[in-house]
Formats: C-alpha cells, structure tokens, sequence
C-alpha cells in the first residue's frame, strides 16, 4: 500500500512539473501568433503609385478598386535627387491628411536602410500625418534586426507625437537570399507586421542571374514562394505576390495589351494556387483583376458555413469527428474552413451575428 502510494505521488509530481514546463511552451507558440483587425485580412490587391506624381496618387487613392495603396518613395525617385525626395514626401503627407482613402489601408515605401539608414523618411511623414497612416511597407528587409530597429522607430516616434504605441503597422518586402533564409525569424520579429511581401525580380538580381534566364514559374522563385507563404502562415498573416512587369499599355497593339493582361491573370493564379492572399498591382486593370481572381468564392463560403455548422454540433453530442457527403471532417478541416469563414467575415460576406454564432468572434 505504501509502494503504491509513493509511485502515485511521485506520478503527480511529474504530471504537474509536465504541466508547467508544456504550459510555457504553448504560451510560447500562441505569443508568436499575431491577432489582425479583420481589414489587413483583405489584401488582394496592393496597388503601387509613384509619391512623385499626384494625378495617380488622387486616381489610386479614390478611384481604385484596391485594398491597399502603397505611395512609394523607394523606386519612383532617382537617387540623390533631393528635391523630387522632398516632393514625394510631401505628397504622402498631403494624400494621407487631404484626400478620402475609403476603404483602402494607407500604407507608403520608404527607401529602405541602405538609402535612408536615419528613417528619415518614416519620421518626417510619421510627425506631419502619422494619424491617418496605416502602415509602410519597408523594402529589401536581411533580418529579424532591421524590423525590430524599424518597430523601435515607430514606437519612439508614436510616443514622441501622442499616437496610440503599436498601431502603425510593418509589411515587409522579401527580396534577397539572405531574407529567405531569415524568412521565419522575420515574421516573428514585431506584432506590428501585418504581411509579407515578395518581390521576385530584386531576389533574382540577389542570385547573380540573368535577365534572360527568369521565369514566373521557376524552380528557385518556386522555392522563396514556399518558404514566404509557410513563414506568413506561422504568424498569422498574408502573403502577398510579387509584381507583373508587363503592363498592357497604349502604345502596343492589341494583341499585346491582351498577352500583357492575360500574364498577369496567369501570374495571380499561379500565386492562389501557392496560398498567398494577395498580389501587388501598378495599374487599374491589373488591381481589378486581382481582386477578382483572390476573392472567395460564394459557394466555397456557403460551404464553410455548412460544414462549420455540423463540426459545431458535432462537437456539442460528444464527437470529434464526423462524416460530411461521404467524406471524414474532424478539427483539422474545421480549422481549414474557419481560414475561409475568417477573411468572409473580414470581407463583410457574413455578418457579425453568424461570426458569432460560428464562434469566429
């Protein structure tokens, strides 16, 4: 009685120390997680326009079918050439505090750390209309270091101008071999990211390659978008494609502008097919396209729905799991469905009273 006294204390013992070591672990894993307000899960279109030109800052800003606008201050400016610098900075400023971005997040380009290793840019528009920003997208991100130097940043500028510390949000912009190896660490780097980005030309210049020797489909851009949308996934936000270069502009022929509109659409599938939520867009007819072609089906909602409803119930009766049309739905392909019934709700394609009831809020 005694032997088998000791052996059940001494089980006990190690079931709690068990219970505390395992309990820090998974707090662990859930502080990794970033919780996103409903509209940075829609993201289907990120529409780039130059800072230095205000007719396509006024168009992309109240006019587009974008989720995002992103004023750019990285490409669109020679560099060294402070005056047009000091005008696309000044145009940020003057489109965040002027004109009705609707729905669209507000986001701007800085130049990047090598160009701008101050975040003088992030500054002087963060203290003129750091109230009406929503986030920036920081170009040609190495590592987990320059994000939390660019978090320190917006928290000393956010506590310097009285904004809300944390709100000004991160998307960073892949676009080396060095950033694909620190693609993970990245993510975890500050709650303030709200994407991931890739850019696939100035990764393919990282490699030493050849213009002629990129494709869209290539095994090693195959590889970066893997990697991305699995580092994406381990934190909680989207993934967003790369850019399509060839535009169908007015000085080709039809059958070029229908080549250049069709790249892109193959260019956005190929994308969904790899699981990101989004795509970057420079012109209204590629923006239009790729809200459509990321867009959740109806009936692929109604599904989730349906099914989410049932693994409810299911669940309610004591089950784990269930058949569903002829097929086994346990927690796993609830947890697939929830992905789609969480951007629908975010979408506003189910109401708050269904979030509820579906136990998404």
């Amino acid at each position: 009685m005694a032997e088998e006294q000791a052996t059940t204390t001494s089980a006990t013992e190690i079931i709690a120390a068990a219970r505390q070591r395992n309990a820090q672990l998974v707090a662990r894993y859930r502080d990794q997680l970033i919780e996103l307000e409903p509209r940075y899960l829609v993201q289907m279109a990120h529409l780039t326009t130059p800072a230095t030109v205000w007719k396509y800052i006024e168009g992309a800003v109240t006019r587009s079918t974008a989720n995002l606008v992103m004023l750019d201050l990285e490409d669109s400016i020679p560099r060294n050439n402070q005056e047009l610098l000091e005008h696309g900075r000044a145009n940020v400023i003057r489109a965040l505090n002027e004109l009705d971005w609707g729905h669209r997040l507000r986001f701007f380009r800085p130049r990047g750390m090598e160009l701008d290793p101050a975040h003088e840019d992030i500054a002087v528009i963060v203290e003129q209309a750091g109230a009406n920003l929503d986030g920036l997208i920081y170009p040609k991100i190495e590592d987990a270091d320059e994000v939390r130097s660019i978090d320190a940043t917006l928290s000393a500028l956010e506590e310097k101008f009285n904004l809300p510390v944390g709100r000004i949000r991160i998307e960073a912009l892949i676009e080396s071999a060095r950033a694909e190896e620190n693609l993970f660490a990245i993510a975890q780097a500050s709650k303030r990211l709200v994407g991931l980005v890739l850019g696939t030309y100035d990764y393919w210049a990282s490699l030493g390659l050849l213009a002629s020797t990129y494709r869209y489909d290539h095994p090693i851009i195959n590889q970066i978008r893997c990697s991305l949308v699995k580092a994406a996934a381990a934190v909680g936000i989207p993934a967003i494609a790369e850019m399509t270069t060839n535009y169908p502009t007015r000085d080709k022929s039809d059958d070029q502008r229908r080549a250049a509109i069709e790249e892109f659409r193959r260019d956005a599938l190929y994308a969904r097919e790899f699981g990101f939520a989004g795509k970057w867009t420079g012109i209204p007819e590629q923006t239009s396209m790729a809200v459509e072609i990321f867009q959740i089906p109806d009936a692929e909602i109604t599904r989730a729905i349906a099914e989410a409803r049932l693994f409810l119930e299911a669940e309610a009766q004591g089950r784990g799991a269930i058949m569903i049309d002829g097929k086994m739905a346990d927690r796993a392909t609830d947890r697939v469905n929830r992905n789609t019934l969480k951007t629908a709700f975010a979408l506003a394609r189910i109401d708050e009273a269904m979030a509820r009831e579906l136990r998404l809020i």
